[in-house]
């Protein structure tokens, strides 16, 4: 479907080269008040008529050559805002309505093995960043907690100039003994529905849980409710074997991250593919799908220059 036009307007990207109309007029007026002067005194001394050397249609040339050069100067176009439809492909590069990340990072002990380089929690860490830089710049908030036998709150309301100090107090973080996943799980959902604006939930964790509520339970309570949530698992821990499984089985966007030295280009693009799913589901269930976008056509710069070449010839017909 074709975004459909809502209103039209000018700008200009550099507005203050418009000042120069009103300058260069002057200069032009006084260039032309004096030429005029002297031809007529010139004419009077060689016995002739009075008349001007300057025909009304060569000073018009003159003085709209000078305007056209400023207006094209000041980089004109025509600004349209449009509808457009949020996709799960163009939802990082549209102004859309800002959501909230609600995200829950496993510190238990297991998350310290060595199975993936150089651990789990290092590659958890590096996700965490790389998933707050995509969603902070482009005006979304993003909720960090923490989880070992209990849900503790990390960074709250997260924007793009708290991102260092966040992840100063994550990289500073020591790990636990418990990890009680089913519970970042309700914690996220009571939070998301709570939340006023859009909101879905995140869970990094390596899948082993040996505390609280069971991950199972608490994700079919969310699944009924709509709430957007993603799951990250890194590692190759075997006991995260059922709770990937259901995850799949039920459609929830789920990631296993197992990296190995060099690969921070997968989890770039894992983070951002992962972020972008979520934002649209959370757009989605709050109906928020269609927005407004300006849209920024310069094509009338091609039709000033059209328009400045015959009359720039025509103001040399004659000089100043």
């Amino acid at each position: 479907m074709f975004p459909q036009a809502l209103t039209t307007s000018i700008g200009f990207e550099e507005p203050q080269m418009l000042l120069l109309i009103p300058a260069s007029t002057i200069v032009l007026l006084f260039l032309y008040v004096r030429g005029r002067k002297k031809s007529q005194t010139l004419a009077r001394r060689l016995g002739k008529a009075g008349g001007s050397r300057w025909p009304l249609l060569f000073v018009f040339a003159k003085f709209a050559t000078a305007v056209l050069i400023c207006v094209a100067a000041a980089q004109p176009y025509v600004l349209t805002y449009t509808y457009v439809t949020v996709t799960p492909e163009n939802v990082l590069y549209i102004n859309a309505t800002s959501t909230r990340l609600v995200l829950f990072l496993d510190i238990s002990a297991s998350m310290g093995n060595t199975d993936t380089y150089p651990s789990r929690i290092s590659n958890a860490v590096e996700l965490v960043e790389k998933i707050i830089v995509t969603a902070t710049s482009r005006g979304d908030y993003v909720d960090v907690y923490v989880f070992s036998d209990k849900v503790e709150p990390l960074c709250i309301s997260l924007n793009s100039s708290t991102v260092d100090a966040c992840m100063a107090k994550i990289r500073g973080i020591n790990l636990k003994k418990y990890s009680a996943i089913g519970d970042a799980f309700i914690y996220g959902y009571m939070y998301a529905r709570a939340s006023r604006m859009p909101a879905a939930i995140l869970v990094i964790t390596d899948g082993a849980y040996n505390y609280g509520s069971s991950p199972l339970e608490a994700l079919q309570s969310i699944k009924s409710s709509r709430v957007p949530v993603a799951l990250i698992l890194v590692g190759n821990d075997p006991r995260a074997t059922d709770l990937e499984q259901y995850c799949r089985e039920n459609g929830i966007p789920t990631y296993r991250v197992s990296m190995g030295s060099g690969e921070e280009e997968a989890l770039r693009y894992v983070s951002e593919r992962l972020y972008s799913e979520l934002k649209f589901e959370a757009l989605a269930v709050s109906g928020q799908t269609k927005f407004q976008v300006p849209v920024k056509d310069y094509t009338v710069q091609l039709y000033l220059l059209a328009l400045l070449v015959p009359i720039f010839i025509l103001s040399l017909a004659e000089g100043l």
